[in-house]
């Protein structure tokens, strides 16, 4: 339920009337940065301009309209698109709304949009070896969106209990922040090695008695990590790979961490079919995920995991004869 009742009476609520809410709400439960919740702000208020009527009045036919007449890059859209689905999956948890009017608007493309994996393959064991040094839960928390590629608001949104790690039924139960379903990620020895371990590690060490609503990764405070400290230590993972460029006098990190989701992408090809890939990004538009294979077909990406995706072949070559 909302952190505090509404002012506005059914019929009567509206975008512009229930932002701040829905702004302290999940600041609060999430732990969402700053920037963050200023991007919220910004699009929700840019929105509420124009979709001035009921929550419940407004229809899918009424956020396309608002979307094409911005005319705007599809990026900034995509960015809209996610801004208001939250805000309606939200709207339907409090039962403001029946349902969600932003399911059925689909993701923008740029004709020449192309996902930008690590190319260098010494950039990525530099990388994987800051990482390692890194002190938890950061190196776990890297590691997850280094060899899985979910998405950071993904992680950092994991529960105790979307960790199952039963003898043959290994799997995080991730929550899509675009889509607002659960989908189900089997976590595998071969693709994903440190993870398993890191996980299992990490569950040792919170304890039987931990509550499975509890946060898996917290802050030395005990909330939820926060994506401002988590970029931090991303920055001081760089600059001890000496993956750091300077820019106006100032050191920026080469790679963001976007860029590892680009990355595990890249190498979870080498391993499953696309269709499974899909899966295990979240991808609900299957040209996303052939892009990455077209981008390993096309530039020859070399994984640092070569090895153990040719035992995976050979595996399936046996199973097929």
């Amino acid at each position: 339920m909302s952190s505090s009742d509404s002012p506005s009476e059914p019929g009567s609520r509206t975008i512009a009337s229930e932002l701040e809410t829905f702004l302290s709400d999940i600041q609060r439960e999430h732990g969402l940065s700053t920037n963050t919740i200023t991007s919220y702000r910004c699009d929700l208020r840019t929105a509420a301009a124009a979709l001035t009527m009921p929550l419940e009045a407004i229809a899918t036919s009424d956020i396309k309209a608002f979307l094409e007449s911005r005319n705007e890059q599809p990026g900034t859209t995509n960015r809209r698109i996610a801004s208001l689905g939250r805000f309606f999956r939200w709207a339907l948890s409090q039962g403001y709304v029946t349902g969600n009017p932003v399911e059925q608007v689909g993701a923008r493309y740029h004709a020449e949009h192309r996902p930008q994996p690590i190319a260098s393959e010494a950039e990525r064991r530099a990388l994987d070896a800051a990482i390692n040094a890194s002190p938890q839960p950061y190196r776990l928390i890297f590691t997850l969106l280094r060899e899985i590629g979910v998405r950071t608001d993904e992680v950092l949104n994991l529960n105790v209990g979307d960790v199952i790690l039963e003898p043959g039924r290994e799997v995080l139960l991730v929550q899509d922040t675009k889509s607002g379903t659960k989908r189900m990620v089997v976590l595998t020895p071969d693709a994903m090695p440190r993870s398993l371990r890191g996980l299992r590690s990490w569950l040792r060490e919170l304890g039987d008695d931990v509550s499975p609503d509890t946060p898996l990764f917290q802050s030395s405070r005990g909330n939820r990590a926060s994506y401002d400290t988590l970029h931090r230590r991303w920055v001081q993972v760089c600059k001890q790979a000496r993956l750091v460029d300077v820019v106006d006098g100032k050191e920026v990190p080469r790679y963001t961490l976007h860029h590892l989701r680009h990355t595990a992408a890249a190498e979870l090809i080498a391993f499953y079919p696309e269709q499974v890939v899909r899966r295990i990004l979240g991808h609900r538009d299957p040209r996303s995920t052939r892009r990455y294979a077209e981008i390993v077909r096309s530039n020859g990406y070399k994984s640092n995991n070569t090895g153990a995706a040719n035992q995976v072949g050979q595996r399936r070559e046996q199973q097929a004869s």
